[in-house]
């Protein structure tokens, strides 16, 4: 019997469709796991690996993996047209299969999660063109100096340029570095934190430059001079090098090594970096990798968090203890107790729609997380990329809008009085709370009594 031919039975057409189809296939299957084998060990990382298609479901698993003694990272891999997809693994492995790709493939992030310890990390760049005469190393050297000097008179953290990993990607025509503080056993208490901070000094830097300050418990320490070559020419005008915004939720951050999609400007050790990397393993590149890492710690459970709250105030704790009172008084839900206010934030909102309401109980207050709603009263209109929150404070019964825009900081919004009926019934589900809460003691009570 003489067999067919597939061209006649399928056609040509249906053969060349089948064929893109297939390698479509095989594309996705090789991701960034390629072939190569990790070599296995009893003291090695795990051999976790998942990919996912969407942020949140790559979080959780991380989340729920991850142990005080072997912490899984989230990762973003970026490839054809920009297509990005999430990857949760050790670092470790995650590098072995990173590491090996073509320059031009490793478009990586990381993940910096909401609510997680991260280390201080800065993103500074300017435009060559419009700043020709500027001393980008130099600068650099400046900024490390006055946020160490800040840590020290802040929170006691002995820093210099020998904890800082000085990563470099400029090209012709942009300075770009990134910097993070790599402090054994210290990390902010998140990257709001550090946010919080990084404008701040910024701020300071401003004012004391532009307005002629005479005296500042901090700055005064340097020459005037040193501090105006901070500031630079940008397209909206003048303003310092320090890229203020990456400070968002779930922020994606470049990788060591890594460069954007479509372009050639890998992250490499800079010239005049003078960190000196932690000795994890023998692979130098590994323990620069791992120390370059915002947010994955050795050993987590030793570390000190640092905190620059929103009233100002600086703190120090230490992350077991955090971490067991984020268990009691915290949480976060698409919903709050509160159904009638659920409902009332909704309609304000609409057509956008919450995304999370999260409740902090130290402070009673209950934050609604919104999709699909920019309007910002601040500005008198919406914003381009930032959704706004709205924060309802459950004791005084009021609320206010707030954002993560940098040109929104230090706003200080209108707090707005709660119509009567939810108020009347926010005190209602709080009295049967209450009365449950009395209920189960004295049943407990009496239990034990007998």
């Amino acid at each position: 019997m003489n067999s067919l031919d597939a061209e006649k039975f399928y056609g040509k057409t249906t053969l060349a469709k089948l064929e893109i189809v297939e390698k479509k296939v095989n594309s996705k299957q090789q991701w960034v796991k390629v072939s190569r084998r990790m070599p296995s060990c009893i003291m090695g990382p795990p051999e976790f690996w998942m990919e996912f298609c969407k942020q949140a479901e790559a979080l959780r698993m991380a989340g729920e993996k991850s142990t005080d003694f072997q912490m899984l990272s989230t990762f973003v891999y970026q490839r054809d047209n920009g297509y990005r997809k999430f990857v949760v693994a050790h670092p470790e492995r995650y590098w072995w299969h990173y590491e090996h790709r073509p320059a031009e493939e490793r478009c990586s992030y990381e993940i910096i999660p909401e609510c997680h310890p991260c280390r201080l990390y800065l993103d500074l760049e300017y435009s060559i063109e419009l700043n020709s005469k500027s001393d980008g190393p130099s600068m650099t050297d400046t900024i490390i100096n006055v946020f160490s000097s800040y840590l020290l008179a802040y929170w006691h953290i002995p820093c210099n340029k020998y904890n800082v990993v000085n990563l470099d990607s400029s090209t012709d025509e942009k300075f770009s570095r990134h910097l993070i503080f790599n402090v054994k056993n210290v990390a902010f208490k998140d990257n709001y934190h550090v946010g919080r901070l990084v404008k701040s000094v910024c701020q300071d830097i401003l004012d004391y430059v532009s307005l002629d300050v005479k005296s500042h418990d901090i700055l005064c320490n340097f020459e005037k001079a040193k501090l105006e070559r901070l500031i630079v020419e940008t397209k909206k005008g003048k303003g310092l090098f320090v890229d203020t915004a990456v400070y968002t939720k779930n922020r994606h951050f470049r990788i060591y090594k890594s460069t954007k999609w479509g372009k050639k400007s890998n992250l490499i050790i800079s010239d005049d970096s003078k960190y000196i990397p932690t000795i994890l393993s023998k692979d130098k590149e590994l323990n620069i990798f791992l120390d370059s890492l915002i947010t994955y710690f050795f050993a987590k459970k030793d570390l000190m968090l640092l905190e620059c709250a929103e009233n100002g105030a600086l703190v120090t704790k230490p992350f077991k203890r955090e971490i067991e009172r984020n268990r009691c008084f915290q949480h976060d839900y698409s919903y709050s107790s509160h159904s009638i206010l659920d409902k009332y934030i909704s309609n304000l909102i609409y057509p956008g729609k919450v995304r999370a309401c999260k409740y902090r109980r130290s402070s009673n207050l209950s934050v609604y997380q919104t999709s699909g709603y920019r309007y910002c009263e601040n500005i008198g209109r919406c914003h381009k990329s930032n959704n706004v929150f709205w924060v309802v404070d459950l004791k005084n019964k009021t609320m206010y809008q707030k954002c993560q825009d940098q040109d929104c900081f230090g706003f200080k919004p209108k707090r707005r009085r709660l119509p009567e009926e939810i108020c009347f019934q926010i005190d209602e589900d709080d009295d049967i709370l209450l009365r449950c809460a009395l209920v189960t003691e004295d049943i407990a009570q009496k239990a034990g009594s007998f």
